[in-house]
Protein backbone atom coordinates (compact mmCIF):
# COMPACT_ATOMS: atom_id res chain seq x y z
CA UNK A 1 0.00 0.00 0.00
CA UNK A 2 2.79 2.41 0.93
CA UNK A 3 4.43 2.18 -2.50
CA UNK A 4 1.10 2.71 -4.28
CA UNK A 5 0.20 5.69 -2.10
CA UNK A 6 3.59 7.27 -2.67
CA UNK A 7 3.21 6.85 -6.43
CA UNK A 8 -0.22 8.51 -6.37
CA UNK A 9 1.08 11.41 -4.28
CA UNK A 10 4.00 11.88 -6.67
CA UNK A 11 1.72 11.80 -9.72
CA UNK A 12 -0.65 14.39 -8.24
CA UNK A 13 1.94 16.49 -6.39
CA UNK A 14 1.57 19.56 -8.61
CA UNK A 15 -2.23 19.40 -8.53
CA UNK A 16 -2.32 19.00 -4.75
CA UNK A 17 0.09 21.90 -4.27
CA UNK A 18 -1.97 24.18 -6.53
CA UNK A 19 -5.49 23.40 -5.29
CA UNK A 20 -4.47 23.60 -1.64
CA UNK A 21 -2.74 26.93 -2.18
CA UNK A 22 -5.95 28.19 -3.82
CA UNK A 23 -8.04 26.72 -0.99
CA UNK A 24 -5.96 28.60 1.56
CA UNK A 25 -5.99 31.81 -0.50
CA UNK A 26 -9.78 31.87 -0.64
CA UNK A 27 -10.09 30.95 3.04
CA UNK A 28 -7.66 33.66 4.19
CA UNK A 29 -9.33 36.18 1.87
CA UNK A 30 -12.71 35.39 3.42
CA UNK A 31 -11.49 35.70 6.98
CA UNK A 32 -9.87 39.04 6.16
CA UNK A 33 -13.38 40.43 5.70
CA UNK A 34 -13.99 39.81 9.40
CA UNK A 35 -10.46 40.18 10.77
CA UNK A 36 -10.17 39.14 14.41
CA UNK A 37 -7.57 41.89 14.89
CA UNK A 38 -9.59 44.82 13.49
CA UNK A 39 -13.16 44.22 12.28
CA UNK A 40 -14.39 41.98 15.12
CA UNK A 41 -12.84 44.17 17.87
CA UNK A 42 -14.54 47.19 16.25
CA UNK A 43 -17.88 45.37 16.29
CA UNK A 44 -17.49 44.36 19.93
CA UNK A 45 -16.45 47.88 20.93
CA UNK A 46 -19.53 49.34 19.20
CA UNK A 47 -21.79 46.94 21.12
CA UNK A 48 -20.07 47.06 24.53
CA UNK A 49 -17.29 48.96 26.30
CA UNK A 50 -16.41 45.97 28.54
CA UNK A 51 -12.69 45.34 27.99
CA UNK A 52 -12.88 41.68 28.99
CA UNK A 53 -15.04 41.06 25.91
CA UNK A 54 -12.10 42.10 23.76
CA UNK A 55 -10.14 39.35 25.48
CA UNK A 56 -12.92 36.88 24.76
CA UNK A 57 -12.21 37.13 21.00
CA UNK A 58 -8.72 35.54 21.07
CA UNK A 59 -9.71 33.31 24.00
CA UNK A 60 -12.47 31.68 21.95
CA UNK A 61 -10.29 31.56 18.87
CA UNK A 62 -7.42 29.71 20.52
CA UNK A 63 -9.51 27.52 22.84
CA UNK A 64 -11.61 26.32 19.93
CA UNK A 65 -8.61 25.79 17.67
CA UNK A 66 -6.41 24.03 20.22
CA UNK A 67 -8.49 22.13 22.80
CA UNK A 68 -10.20 19.55 20.54
CA UNK A 69 -6.81 18.36 19.32
CA UNK A 70 -6.18 16.10 22.27
CA UNK A 71 -9.39 14.21 21.57
CA UNK A 72 -8.88 14.11 17.80
CA UNK A 73 -5.28 12.84 17.72
CA UNK A 74 -6.02 9.13 18.41
CA UNK A 75 -8.98 9.26 16.02
CA UNK A 76 -6.96 10.82 13.18
CA UNK A 77 -4.14 8.28 13.44
CA UNK A 78 -6.67 5.49 12.79
CA UNK A 79 -8.09 7.13 9.65
CA UNK A 80 -6.87 5.71 6.32
CA UNK A 81 -7.68 9.08 4.72
CA UNK A 82 -8.01 12.50 6.36
CA UNK A 83 -9.92 14.28 3.60
CA UNK A 84 -13.44 12.82 4.21
CA UNK A 85 -13.37 13.99 7.83
CA UNK A 86 -11.99 17.41 6.86
CA UNK A 87 -14.74 17.96 4.28
CA UNK A 88 -17.42 17.35 6.93
CA UNK A 89 -15.86 19.08 9.94
CA UNK A 90 -14.87 22.21 8.03
CA UNK A 91 -18.53 22.99 7.28
CA UNK A 92 -18.70 24.20 10.87
CA UNK A 93 -15.94 26.70 10.08
CA UNK A 94 -17.91 28.21 7.22
CA UNK A 95 -21.63 28.16 7.99
CA UNK A 96 -21.41 30.40 11.10
CA UNK A 97 -20.45 33.37 8.93
CA UNK A 98 -23.54 32.84 6.79
CA UNK A 99 -25.69 32.87 9.94
CA UNK A 100 -23.90 35.93 11.37
CA UNK A 101 -24.51 37.78 8.11
CA UNK A 102 -28.19 36.89 8.03
CA UNK A 103 -28.64 37.82 11.71
CA UNK A 104 -26.98 41.23 11.48
CA UNK A 105 -28.82 42.13 8.28
CA UNK A 106 -32.27 40.77 9.17
CA UNK A 107 -32.38 41.71 12.87
CA UNK A 108 -30.10 44.73 13.35
CA UNK A 109 -32.30 46.28 16.04
CA UNK A 110 -31.91 43.46 18.54
CA UNK A 111 -30.46 44.59 21.90
CA UNK A 112 -26.65 44.82 21.82
CA UNK A 113 -26.36 42.09 24.46
CA UNK A 114 -28.42 39.73 22.30
CA UNK A 115 -26.36 40.47 19.19
CA UNK A 116 -23.11 39.96 21.08
CA UNK A 117 -24.31 36.70 22.62
CA UNK A 118 -25.44 35.35 19.26
CA UNK A 119 -22.18 36.41 17.64
CA UNK A 120 -19.99 34.78 20.27
CA UNK A 121 -22.00 31.53 20.14
CA UNK A 122 -21.58 31.34 16.36
CA UNK A 123 -17.94 32.37 16.60
CA UNK A 124 -17.37 29.60 19.14
CA UNK A 125 -18.90 27.09 16.70
CA UNK A 126 -16.47 28.34 14.05
CA UNK A 127 -13.43 28.00 16.34
CA UNK A 128 -14.40 24.58 17.73
CA UNK A 129 -14.95 23.30 14.21
CA UNK A 130 -11.49 24.62 13.34
CA UNK A 131 -10.10 22.60 16.22
CA UNK A 132 -11.94 19.46 15.13
CA UNK A 133 -10.46 19.91 11.65
CA UNK A 134 -6.97 21.12 12.52
CA UNK A 135 -5.01 17.95 13.28
CA UNK A 136 -6.45 16.06 10.32
CA UNK A 137 -5.78 19.07 8.05
CA UNK A 138 -2.24 19.67 9.30
CA UNK A 139 -1.36 16.00 8.86
CA UNK A 140 -3.15 15.97 5.48
CA UNK A 141 -1.01 18.89 4.25
CA UNK A 142 2.20 17.47 5.73
CA UNK A 143 1.56 14.29 3.73
CA UNK A 144 0.48 15.85 0.43
CA UNK A 145 3.17 18.57 0.34
CA UNK A 146 6.87 17.53 0.34
CA UNK A 147 8.78 18.64 3.44
CA UNK A 148 11.22 20.75 1.44
CA UNK A 149 8.25 22.89 0.30
CA UNK A 150 6.36 23.30 3.58
CA UNK A 151 7.53 26.85 4.14
CA UNK A 152 6.96 27.86 0.53
CA UNK A 153 3.51 26.25 0.53
CA UNK A 154 2.25 27.94 3.69
CA UNK A 155 3.86 31.19 2.64
CA UNK A 156 2.10 31.18 -0.74
CA UNK A 157 -1.19 30.00 0.72
CA UNK A 158 -1.37 32.76 3.31
CA UNK A 159 0.58 35.32 1.32
CA UNK A 160 -1.57 35.28 -1.80
CA UNK A 161 -4.68 35.23 0.38
CA UNK A 162 -3.32 38.27 2.16
CA UNK A 163 -2.69 40.10 -1.12
CA UNK A 164 -6.32 39.53 -2.02
CA UNK A 165 -7.14 40.58 1.53
CA UNK A 166 -5.67 44.03 0.94
CA UNK A 167 -8.41 44.56 -1.60
CA UNK A 168 -10.96 43.17 0.83
CA UNK A 169 -9.74 45.65 3.44
CA UNK A 170 -10.47 48.50 1.07
CA UNK A 171 -13.94 47.07 0.47
CA UNK A 172 -14.41 46.63 4.22
CA UNK A 173 -13.44 50.25 4.83
CA UNK A 174 -16.00 51.47 2.29
CA UNK A 175 -18.73 49.23 3.70
CA UNK A 176 -18.01 50.30 7.28
CA UNK A 177 -18.00 53.97 6.27
CA UNK A 178 -21.13 53.95 4.10
CA UNK A 179 -23.45 51.37 5.66
CA UNK A 180 -25.14 51.56 9.06
CA UNK A 181 -23.93 49.38 11.90
CA UNK A 182 -24.40 46.42 12.42
CA UNK A 183 -25.63 45.79 8.85
CA UNK A 184 -22.13 46.58 7.61
CA UNK A 185 -20.74 43.68 9.64
CA UNK A 186 -23.51 41.46 8.25
CA UNK A 187 -22.45 42.22 4.66
CA UNK A 188 -18.79 41.52 5.48
CA UNK A 189 -19.78 38.19 7.05
CA UNK A 190 -21.67 37.16 3.91
CA UNK A 191 -18.70 38.08 1.73
CA UNK A 192 -16.54 35.96 4.04
CA UNK A 193 -18.89 33.01 3.58
CA UNK A 194 -18.90 33.39 -0.21
CA UNK A 195 -15.09 33.19 -0.29
CA UNK A 196 -15.21 30.12 1.94
CA UNK A 197 -17.52 28.37 -0.51
CA UNK A 198 -14.86 28.85 -3.20
CA UNK A 199 -12.25 27.57 -0.74
CA UNK A 200 -14.32 24.44 -0.07
CA UNK A 201 -14.48 23.62 -3.79
CA UNK A 202 -10.68 23.77 -4.14
CA UNK A 203 -10.22 21.64 -1.02
CA UNK A 204 -12.47 18.99 -2.55
CA UNK A 205 -10.20 18.75 -5.60
CA UNK A 206 -7.27 17.39 -3.56
CA UNK A 207 -6.17 13.82 -4.25
CA UNK A 208 -5.36 11.79 -1.14
CA UNK A 209 -4.68 8.05 -1.42
CA UNK A 210 -5.30 5.79 1.58
CA UNK A 211 -2.40 5.07 3.89
CA UNK A 212 -1.50 2.47 6.44
CA UNK A 213 -3.12 3.11 9.79
CA UNK A 214 -2.39 2.13 13.34
CA UNK A 215 -5.16 0.64 15.47
CA UNK A 216 -7.23 3.26 17.20
CA UNK A 217 -6.19 3.66 20.80
CA UNK A 218 -8.62 3.99 23.64
CA UNK A 219 -8.59 7.59 24.78
CA UNK A 220 -7.39 6.64 28.27
CA UNK A 221 -4.48 4.71 26.74
CA UNK A 222 -3.60 7.66 24.55
CA UNK A 223 -3.61 10.01 27.56
CA UNK A 224 -1.31 7.69 29.52
CA UNK A 225 1.17 7.89 26.66
CA UNK A 226 1.50 11.68 26.77
CA UNK A 227 3.56 11.80 29.96
CA UNK A 228 6.20 9.32 28.72
CA UNK A 229 6.36 11.18 25.39
CA UNK A 230 7.11 14.49 27.09
CA UNK A 231 9.65 12.91 29.46
CA UNK A 232 11.36 11.20 26.53
CA UNK A 233 11.48 14.23 24.24
CA UNK A 234 13.04 17.01 26.32
CA UNK A 235 13.51 19.34 23.34
CA UNK A 236 9.84 19.12 22.43
CA UNK A 237 8.89 19.76 26.06
CA UNK A 238 11.02 22.90 26.23
CA UNK A 239 9.64 24.05 22.88
CA UNK A 240 6.10 23.88 24.25
CA UNK A 241 7.10 26.12 27.16
CA UNK A 242 8.74 28.60 24.78
CA UNK A 243 5.75 28.68 22.45
CA UNK A 244 3.36 29.20 25.35
CA UNK A 245 5.36 32.26 26.47
CA UNK A 246 5.49 33.58 22.90
CA UNK A 247 1.76 33.01 22.40
CA UNK A 248 0.97 34.84 25.62
CA UNK A 249 3.17 37.76 24.60
CA UNK A 250 1.49 38.06 21.22
CA UNK A 251 -2.04 38.04 22.67
CA UNK A 252 -1.57 41.78 23.04
CA UNK A 253 -2.25 42.10 19.31
CA UNK A 254 -5.92 41.38 19.95
CA UNK A 255 -6.22 44.57 22.01
CA UNK A 256 -4.48 46.99 19.64
CA UNK A 257 -7.63 48.10 17.80
CA UNK A 258 -9.47 48.66 21.07
CA UNK A 259 -6.50 50.62 22.41
CA UNK A 260 -6.45 52.84 19.31
CA UNK A 261 -10.21 53.38 19.49
CA UNK A 262 -10.01 54.32 23.15
CA UNK A 263 -7.12 56.76 22.83
CA UNK A 264 -7.71 58.40 19.43
CA UNK A 265 -11.40 57.72 18.53
CA UNK A 266 -10.80 57.08 14.81
CA UNK A 267 -13.74 56.71 12.38
CA UNK A 268 -14.65 53.18 11.23
CA UNK A 269 -13.02 53.80 7.85
CA UNK A 270 -9.62 54.04 9.58
CA UNK A 271 -10.10 50.51 10.87
CA UNK A 272 -10.27 49.49 7.22
CA UNK A 273 -6.87 51.16 6.72
CA UNK A 274 -5.47 49.25 9.69
CA UNK A 275 -6.82 46.03 8.18
CA UNK A 276 -5.20 46.80 4.84
CA UNK A 277 -1.84 47.51 6.49
CA UNK A 278 -2.05 44.28 8.48
CA UNK A 279 -3.07 42.13 5.53
CA UNK A 280 -0.58 43.66 3.11
CA UNK A 281 2.28 43.06 5.51
CA UNK A 282 0.97 39.58 6.29
CA UNK A 283 0.84 38.73 2.59
CA UNK A 284 4.38 39.87 1.80
CA UNK A 285 5.78 38.39 5.01
CA UNK A 286 4.14 35.01 4.40
CA UNK A 287 5.70 34.71 0.96
CA UNK A 288 9.11 35.98 2.07
CA UNK A 289 9.27 34.20 5.43
CA UNK A 290 7.97 30.96 3.91
CA UNK A 291 10.83 30.80 1.45
CA UNK A 292 13.26 31.94 4.15
CA UNK A 293 12.09 29.24 6.57
CA UNK A 294 12.81 26.50 4.02
CA UNK A 295 16.40 27.76 3.76
CA UNK A 296 17.18 29.30 7.17
CA UNK A 297 14.91 27.32 9.49
CA UNK A 298 11.49 27.63 11.08
CA UNK A 299 12.94 28.20 14.55
CA UNK A 300 14.82 31.30 13.38
CA UNK A 301 11.77 32.66 11.57
CA UNK A 302 9.68 32.17 14.72
CA UNK A 303 12.23 34.16 16.74
CA UNK A 304 12.30 37.06 14.28
CA UNK A 305 8.53 37.20 13.86
CA UNK A 306 7.99 37.20 17.62
CA UNK A 307 10.43 40.08 18.00
CA UNK A 308 8.47 42.08 15.41
CA UNK A 309 5.23 41.38 17.25
CA UNK A 310 6.63 42.55 20.56
CA UNK A 311 8.00 45.69 18.87
CA UNK A 312 4.44 46.46 17.72
CA UNK A 313 3.22 46.34 21.34
CA UNK A 314 6.01 48.66 22.45
CA UNK A 315 5.15 51.14 19.70
CA UNK A 316 1.50 51.06 20.81
CA UNK A 317 2.60 52.06 24.32
CA UNK A 318 4.70 54.95 22.98
CA UNK A 319 2.42 56.10 20.12
CA UNK A 320 1.69 59.85 20.34
CA UNK A 321 -0.60 59.91 17.27
CA UNK A 322 -3.06 57.64 15.50
CA UNK A 323 -0.83 57.45 12.41
CA UNK A 324 1.60 55.28 14.40
CA UNK A 325 -0.93 52.45 14.24
CA UNK A 326 -0.32 51.97 10.53
CA UNK A 327 3.28 50.73 11.04
CA UNK A 328 2.11 48.99 14.21
CA UNK A 329 -0.34 46.88 12.22
CA UNK A 330 2.30 46.31 9.54
CA UNK A 331 4.48 44.75 12.24
CA UNK A 332 1.50 42.77 13.56
CA UNK A 333 0.82 41.39 10.09
CA UNK A 334 4.42 40.31 9.57
CA UNK A 335 4.61 38.86 13.07
CA UNK A 336 1.41 36.85 12.81
CA UNK A 337 2.53 35.52 9.42
CA UNK A 338 5.75 34.15 10.88
CA UNK A 339 4.09 32.85 14.05
CA UNK A 340 1.41 30.93 12.17
CA UNK A 341 3.82 29.75 9.48
CA UNK A 342 6.66 28.51 11.68
CA UNK A 343 5.06 28.09 15.10
CA UNK A 344 2.88 25.25 13.84
CA UNK A 345 5.14 23.87 11.09
CA UNK A 346 8.03 23.53 13.55
CA UNK A 347 6.05 20.81 15.34
CA UNK A 348 6.45 18.56 12.31
CA UNK A 349 10.22 18.49 12.83
CA UNK A 350 9.95 16.84 16.26
CA UNK A 351 8.15 13.69 15.11
CA UNK A 352 8.16 10.92 12.55
CA UNK A 353 5.18 10.81 10.15
CA UNK A 354 3.46 8.06 12.17
CA UNK A 355 3.73 10.08 15.40
CA UNK A 356 2.83 13.41 13.82
CA UNK A 357 -0.90 13.54 14.76
CA UNK A 358 0.01 12.76 18.38
CA UNK A 359 2.66 15.49 18.50
CA UNK A 360 0.29 18.01 16.92
CA UNK A 361 -2.47 17.08 19.36
CA UNK A 362 -0.21 17.32 22.40
CA UNK A 363 1.27 20.63 21.23
CA UNK A 364 -2.11 22.20 20.53
CA UNK A 365 -3.60 21.03 23.81
CA UNK A 366 -0.58 22.14 25.83
CA UNK A 367 -0.92 25.63 24.38
CA UNK A 368 -4.69 25.80 24.85
CA UNK A 369 -4.85 26.92 28.52
CA UNK A 370 -2.44 29.80 27.93
CA UNK A 371 -4.04 30.80 24.64
CA UNK A 372 -7.58 30.65 26.04
CA UNK A 373 -7.12 32.10 29.53
CA UNK A 374 -4.27 34.50 28.75
CA UNK A 375 -6.40 36.97 26.73
CA UNK A 376 -9.16 36.92 29.38
CA UNK A 377 -6.59 37.68 32.08
CA UNK A 378 -5.05 40.41 29.92
CA UNK A 379 -8.48 41.94 29.34
CA UNK A 380 -9.23 41.86 33.05
CA UNK A 381 -5.89 43.51 33.87
CA UNK A 382 -6.47 46.12 31.14
CA UNK A 383 -9.74 47.09 32.82
CA UNK A 384 -7.76 47.79 36.01
CA UNK A 385 -4.38 49.04 34.78
CA UNK A 386 -5.04 50.18 31.20
CA UNK A 387 -3.66 48.76 27.98
CA UNK A 388 -0.15 50.25 28.28
CA UNK A 389 1.00 48.41 31.43
CA UNK A 390 -0.51 45.16 30.13
CA UNK A 391 1.38 45.51 26.84
CA UNK A 392 4.64 45.99 28.78
CA UNK A 393 4.04 42.84 30.84
CA UNK A 394 3.30 40.83 27.70
CA UNK A 395 6.49 42.13 26.05
CA UNK A 396 8.59 40.82 28.95
CA UNK A 397 6.93 37.39 28.79
CA UNK A 398 7.44 37.19 25.03
CA UNK A 399 11.12 38.14 25.31
CA UNK A 400 11.66 35.35 27.84
CA UNK A 401 10.08 32.93 25.35
CA UNK A 402 12.41 34.05 22.54
CA UNK A 403 15.49 33.78 24.77
CA UNK A 404 14.65 30.23 25.85
CA UNK A 405 13.78 29.15 22.31
CA UNK A 406 17.06 30.51 20.97
CA UNK A 407 19.30 29.00 23.63
CA UNK A 408 17.66 25.69 24.55
CA UNK A 409 15.79 24.31 21.52
CA UNK A 410 17.76 22.52 18.83
CA UNK A 411 15.73 21.19 15.88
CA UNK A 412 16.67 18.22 13.72
CA UNK A 413 14.57 16.91 10.83
CA UNK A 414 12.96 13.49 11.28
CA UNK A 415 10.91 13.30 8.13
CA UNK A 416 13.54 12.75 5.48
Amino acid sequence: MQATSTAILTRHARRNFLVNVLDGCAFVFGLSMVSRFTIIPLMVERLSDARWLQGLIPALYYAGWLLPGLFMAPIVTAMPRRKPWIMVATLGERLPFLLIGILFLALPNLPPTTLLTAFFVLYAIYTISSGLTSIAWQDFIARLIPERLWGTFFGLQNGLGGILGVGSAAVAGIILATMPFPQSVGVLSLLCFAAMVVSYIFLGLSVEPPQETIPRQRFATFLRGIGPLLRRDKTFRIYLICRAAIALGLTGHAFLTAAALERFHPPPSDVGIFTGALLGAQALANIGLGALADRWGHKQVLEVSTAMGLAALLMAVLAPQLIWFVPIFILVGASQAGYQLSGYTLIFAFSSPTERPTYIGVANTALAPVAALGPLLAGWLAAILGYGPVFLMLIIIGLLGIAMLHSQVQVTKKNE
